[in-house]
């Protein structure tokens, strides 16, 4: 599906959907629970991601929606054999894995072979030490066997998310573990998030250091009444519209969130657009004169590289992402299919192995891209039409669903000029 985006003035306001990566978390700590959670809003037709996590979770537990809410009810037994279409959500993947294998379950993940082809080696290698299978293929995933309780070494840059997998399966084993990470963890704050989480469910975990985590086991999930927070990594798509093309103004943030894309809000502080707390709570980003260059580490904000790129590509002088490397191993090859999209439309872009280069231009020229199925990329083409001299027609939009079913109607709220 293409669409295309004529350039337009933003103005209006956006209330923010709730976060993929707390949604998530929330649908698997209840669905681990013995007894009744409720999860607030109700978690429906939001995502294709959240999609397949409560799809899967509905193995464990019983999914009711009632009223704004969502009813989750534990079941007495698990099937002993189950499949699991994870589709593109490496999220949902990695959280799940190490879960199954805690309870015993033998599983055939199904999936994207774009997915299935990014780094797993940390969990193949942990299954190989243990016995247990982990036979991988493009097309599909086996696991069988019980997880044991270990010491579990994990390098610190390739992504939090087995750190996060592991946490929500450790407290579930005999005995107690200890996830030892080597190096720097990048992307901490998503297992800030995982932690948020389990303490929620009253799971007890030990931080020993930066470095060392300690998982008691032999414990049981206790219910929660859990209220997802909006999204950042969501909402910086539409700060970045105001901030480029007027105004827009965001409601359902919370400001004291500890998620990692909350950081959108400094970037474009000192990139020179106008941010604005409100007394109702809400966050209004205007335009102010051309943005200027920054350079920005992307270690714990991978997921803003798209959209820091649209900003960038018009900004005064030149931006340098950093610690970028990881990138690579995302939805898409993001360092070079960054470099890609945005070339087709005018930016001038410059790659290497860990970092993104982007020398701002007044206007950008516009025309035909890809997001290169890539959800982000795919929004993050669609706010630099604000910034562009002719249309811009993005040939795979339908990437978008990844993330949101209805960024394109939100964005088109605010004064975008979309022909589907």
């Amino acid at each position: 599906m293409s669409i295309t985006i004529r350039p337009s003035e933003i103005f209006g306001s956006v209330y923010i959907q709730m976060s993929k990566s707390d949604a998530h978390r929330a649908l698997i700590a209840s669905s681990l629970a013995k007894e009744v959670s409720i999860i607030k809003p109700c978690i429906s037709n939001v995502s294709v991601d959240i999609d397949v996590t409560r799809s899967a979770v509905s193995n464990f537990a019983d999914l009711e929606i009632i009223d704004d809410y969502l009813k989750v009810s534990p079941k007495k037994e698990y099937e002993k054999e189950i499949t699991i279409d994870v589709k593109e959500s490496g999220t949902s993947l990695r959280l799940l894995i190490p879960i199954i294998s805690a309870l015993g379950i033998k599983c055939t993940f199904m999936g994207s072979e774009k997915l299935l082809s990014r780094p797993m080696d940390i969990y193949k290698n942990i299954w190989k030490e243990q016995g247990l299978e982990f036979n991988i293929s493009k097309d599909f995933l086996n696991i069988s066997g019980k997880l044991k309780p270990s010491d579990f070494r994990i390098s610190g840059n390739i992504s939090s998310q087995f750190i996060s997998g592991l946490l929500f399966a450790l407290p579930l084993l005999e005995n107690n573990s200890k996830i030892i990470i080597d190096g720097e963890l990048e992307s901490a704050p998503y297992v800030m998030m995982t932690l948020k989480t389990l303490k929620a469910a009253n799971i007890e975990i030990s931080r020993h250091s930066d470095n060392i985590i300690e998982v008691y086991g032999n414990q049981n999930y206790s219910s929660i009444n859990y209220e997802i927070e909006s999204d950042w990594s969501h909402a910086a798509f539409f700060a970045a519209a105001g901030a480029l093309g007027g105004e827009t103004t965001l409601y359902g943030l919370n400001n004291y969130s500890i998620q990692g894309d909350k950081e959108i809000l400094n970037i474009l502080k000192f990139m020179g657009a106008n941010i604005y707390y409100n007394d109702d709570n809400s966050i209004t980003i205007k335009k102010s004169n051309r943005l200027n260059a920054l350079d920005i580490d992307m270690s714990n904000i991978p997921d803003l590289a798209p959209i820091i790129t649209t900003l960038a590509s018009t900004a005064k002088g030149r931006t340098r992402l950093y610690n970028a490397g990881r990138l690579k191993y995302k939805e898409s090859d993001r360092i070079n299919d960054l470099k890609d999209s945005f070339t087709r439309i005018g930016a001038n872009i410059e790659v290497g192995d860990d970092e993104i280069f982007i020398e701002g231009t007044e206007k950008l020229r516009g025309g035909n891209t890809t997001s290169h199925n890539d959800h982000r990329i795919a929004m993050a083409l669609a706010v630099a039409s604000v910034v562009s001299n002719e249309s811009i027609t993005i040939d795979d939009s339908q990437s978008i669903n990844k993330s949101s079913f209805d960024f394109i109607e939100r964005f088109r709220s605010i004064g975008a000029d979309i022909v589907l």
